[in-house]
């Protein structure tokens, strides 16, 4: 299932990738949008992309399902037993854009996550998803990743960017504030000055700065070299070439562990931890979050959100 799609290098899987991606931006105007999944190096990379160019990649509720149903395949994926190849994820974007966060645009006024609290729910669920896959995982940002974006950019072990990339949490200009975990997780990784001023005061990210000096990301692409394309060549060329995709797993949880992830997520499930405030009740909107930064994030996202 996992190893339909396979390259044997760094040369013939970057090549690809970029026909894909091509591809992608190419057909964007007949396809609607959608998140694909795809598998590389004899399943050994996993690539997950966000395909909606025209709207710059922001989600709509049907791709928050695809988003959903990916990352059970991801957990099936990165926990086989009998697949042990599974090693990094790609977290992207098509048609050289990361994400634009919710499209406010599209026309399912049907869905059941429109309703507020089932969305900042069902995302907070994915990207903890993400965060707690055994494998490493990396966001690959070219373009823009904005509001929801920006948060998505928060929940990947590592951040590659472009030259031209810039990313921002506009949250606060439109009156909103996070709730797919991006707040707490930014305050994770820059601190709380930092942080509040990028929540507050509009301060961004911008591939160019990080490239003089790194603060947000991790690498930054060279001149002309997109995100994809660098995070092949900086992060999963040297991973694959590791001698057994144990110690990655091995790796990666001791650093959650000791990062408190096990805290926030279940990382044998690589579910949210929660607790029922009614015990004989299962619906998920009776639970509360057993983390308090999550809670906390969900409850001032809803007191906003309306």
């Amino acid at each position: 299932m996992f190893g339909s799609l396979r390259a044997s290098g760094h040369r013939k899987c970057s090549c690809l990738l970029v026909a894909r991606r091509s591809s992608s931006t190419s057909s964007s105007t007949h396809n609607p949008p959608s998140v694909s999944l795809d598998f590389h190096r004899d399943a050994s990379l996993a690539i997950l992309t966000l395909c909606n160019a025209q709207r710059r990649n922001a989600l709509t509720y049907s791709m928050m399902h695809q988003l959903d149903a990916h990352v059970n395949t991801l957990h099936e994926w990165s926990r086989d037993i009998s697949q042990n190849n599974a090693r990094v994820l790609i977290l992207t974007g098509s048609g050289g854009s990361f994400c634009a966060g919710l499209d406010i645009k599209q026309d399912d006024d049907k869905d059941v996550l429109q309703d507020g609290r089932e969305m900042t729910q069902h995302m907070s669920r994915v990207t903890n998803c993400i965060q707690a896959l055994p494998v490493l995982s990396v966001a690959a940002i070219d373009g823009n990743a904005i509001g929801g974006g920006a948060e998505l950019s928060t929940c990947t072990d590592l951040v590659v960017l472009s030259r031209q990339s810039t990313i921002k949490f506009v949250h606060a200009s439109r009156g909103a504030s996070p709730g797919w975990g991006g707040g707490w997780r930014l305050q994770k990784r820059v601190g709380r000055r930092k942080a509040l001023r990028m929540l507050l005061l509009g301060e961004s990210v911008f591939g160019e700065e990080e490239a003089e000096q790194l603060d947000y990301a991790d690498y930054v692409a060279e001149e002309g070299e997109s995100s994809l394309d660098a995070a092949m060549r900086l992060v999963v060329d040297p991973i694959l070439n590791l001698p057994c995709s144990q110690s990655v797993r091995a790796i990666k949880r001791v650093v959650s562990v000791a990062d408190g992830d096990e805290d926030v997520i279940d990382t044998a499930s690589g579910r949210l931890r929660y607790v029922a405030t009614d015990a004989t009740d299962d619906d998920s909107m009776t639970k509360e979050y057993n983390n308090t930064a999550v809670k906390s994030e969900i409850d001032a996202f809803l007191q906003v959100w309306g």
